[in-house]
């Protein structure tokens, strides 16, 4: 479940080695369906429950996506895992949840 699709967005979109190295780490995290949503565990030996908005877009409470919620392709690790919980458990109608990447951090700000 490797993403790519370089489209143009805002300041915060995903760089392809950001989506990499979230992907990467997303291979290594379990997902365990819970009433509501998911758990994921987190670095720190805890969990974060993911649910969706009542806009359908998959959430998460990490500190990688709140700082990003406002982008509203971004994805952290924990939202990545459970793409690919989704994806390897044939779940046929997951909401899209595709991220938007850019070539880097600075491609979309104009300096004049």
């Amino acid at each position: 479940m490797m993403l790519s699709a370089p489209l143009s967005r805002g300041i915060t979109e995903m760089t392809a080695n950001e989506l990499a190295s979230r992907q990467k780490k997303a291979l290594s995290l379990s997902v365990t369906v819970i009433d509501g949503g998911y758990s994921v565990p987190s670095s720190d030996g805890g969990e974060y429950i993911l649910s969706y908005d009542d806009n359908g877009r998959l959430v998460c409470k990490c500190v990688d996506f709140v700082i990003h919620k406002a982008d509203l392709e971004w994805r952290c690790k924990h939202i990545l895992a459970v793409m690919l919980f989704l994806e390897r458990s044939g779940i046929s109608n997951p909401p899209s949840i595709k991220p938007i990447i850019r070539k880097s951090r600075y491609d979309a700000i104009d300096l004049n």
